[in-house]
């Protein structure tokens, strides 16, 4: 007498494989008994000339002989040749069967887990990172500038958003983020981090069409610009500028100054006012013939731009009290530069000392080139002086006219004015040229 399938299953040893029954034209339903102890059944087929053994479930020598569903503890005999059948027909209906399907499955989870790593890898922070890196690489001054305001109110205030992948961060989280230092009533600095962002997303967003942009920003994976759509809001008027009698009351304090602190702070205004981190970069050996040459990296020219200043006797007069080689602008003999925060620094404190209240250095700026229109001195030349404004095709592509007459005209101006009641810093001799 043949035996029953359950008699075969129940005499099977550690290992052993045997076919329980054939499924015609779509393979065998197989039974094997694993090392742990229960009988495993198993769909063995073969399709373009693979042959695979999907497992079907536990043999459950309990269930009813001729149930078709399984229990919860496994499968009859017939709900094991059921449950094969309909993996066949499965096989069948998939294109290029099942295997072909966990293939593609496998494929993109395994994708999937890649882009989830890598996801986590770029996050905010190194998209912030990597805007500084680029912004430094450009010798764009206002690279500190960039790093210090990510720093403080990205990293520092919104850690878990720093360390967001930066393809997953939302507006509505870049909102919150910029409302922060808005409600604390630091206006300037919240529009200042919504374009330092901004900014920092559309190099990732063009990195992949832009041969300028270094390839380290396409693999952030960013395709749309999350601060793109979100108000700038309303600029405050930074239009206080040092008025005439403040201005001339501040040079009149500097005469006292001494050292290089004194003589930097002097040549700050001699040369018009220029922004002290361009001043600070100055180098002995970009003074020659005369003229005094500044590397002028603001706003969004590719290349630094050169501005050439002349040297009048004055500024002569100043430059001999600074080092004479290396940085110009420097206490150490020449050695590292002064920083531009210094700079301000020194300068409120001589203007704290005189009396000028809620002082700041850009209003020095500001307040040289009132005085100068005051004067007479057009727009554009007070333009060149100062090296803003300079950015039309006329200027960038035809002018290569240095303005140098009309810059050191500007420059006496100026200090014909400063010294109007009389401010004047007297010196023994007249020192020799330094360039």
């Amino acid at each position: 007498m043949r035996a029953t399938h359950g008699q075969r299953i129940a005499e099977l040893r550690v290992g052993q494989c045997i076919v329980v029954e054939k499924i015609p034209a779509a393979g065998s339903l197989e039974a094997r008994k694993l090392s742990s102890g229960p009988v495993m059944f198993y769909w063995r087929h073969t399709r373009a000339g693979k042959t695979e053994r999907l497992p079907v479930g536990h043999y459950d020598s309990s269930a009813p002989p001729k149930s078709l569903k399984p229990t919860h503890r496994g499968y009859s005999v017939p709900a094991a040749l059921e449950a094969a059948r309909e993996s066949a027909k499965l096989d069948r209906e998939t294109p290029g069967g099942l295997r072909a399907e966990r293939e593609r499955a496998s494929a993109a989870e395994a994708q999937e887990a890649a882009e989830r790593e890598l996801r986590q890898r770029f996050t905010l922070k190194a998209l912030c990172a990597a805007y500084v890196e680029w912004l430094k690489a450009q010798g764009k001054s206002s690279w500190r500038d960039v790093e210090n305001i990510f720093e403080n109110h990205v990293m520092a205030a919104l850690p878990d958003l720093a360390e967001k992948p930066a393809a997953e961060v939302q507006k509505s989280e870049i909102v919150a983020a910029l409302r922060r230092p808005h409600e604390a009533g630091k206006k300037t600095t919240a529009r200042k981090l919504r374009a330092y962002l901004r900014a920092a997303y559309a190099c990732a967003i063009k990195a992949d069409s832009d041969p300028d942009l270094p390839k380290a920003f396409s693999d952030f994976g960013v395709n749309t610009n999350p601060v793109a759509s979100i108000a700038a809001g309303k600029a405050q008027s930074d239009k206080n500028p040092l008025g005439a009698v403040e201005l001339r009351k501040y040079w009149s304090a500097l005469q006292g100054e001494p050292g290089v602190i004194g003589a930097a702070l002097r040549l700050h205004i001699l040369t018009g006012g220029q922004r002290a981190a361009q001043l600070v970069r100055l180098q002995r050996s970009a003074l020659a013939g005369g003229t005094l040459l500044l590397m002028d990296a603001k706003g969004k020219r590719a290349e630094p731009r050169e501005h050439l200043l002349p040297i009048t006797n004055r500024m002569r007069a100043e430059l001999t009290a600074l080092p004479a080689a290396g940085y110009v602008f420097s206490t150490d003999g020449g050695k590292t530069p002064m920083h531009a925060t210094s700079v301000s620094k020194w300068a409120s404190e001589v203007a704290g000392r005189a009396g000028i209240k809620s002082f700041q250095l850009k209003r020095v700026r500001s307040g040289i080139e009132t005085l100068l229109a005051a004067a007479g001195i057009t727009k554009h030349i007070r333009g060149q002086l100062q090296s803003h404004g300079i950015g039309g095709v006329q200027d960038q592509h035809y002018d290569a006219h240095e303005y140098l007459p009309e810059k050191r005209k500007a420059l006496e101006v100026l200090l014909r004015q400063l010294e109007k009641n009389g401010v004047r810093r007297v010196r023994a001799s007249t020192p020799a040229d330094p360039a």
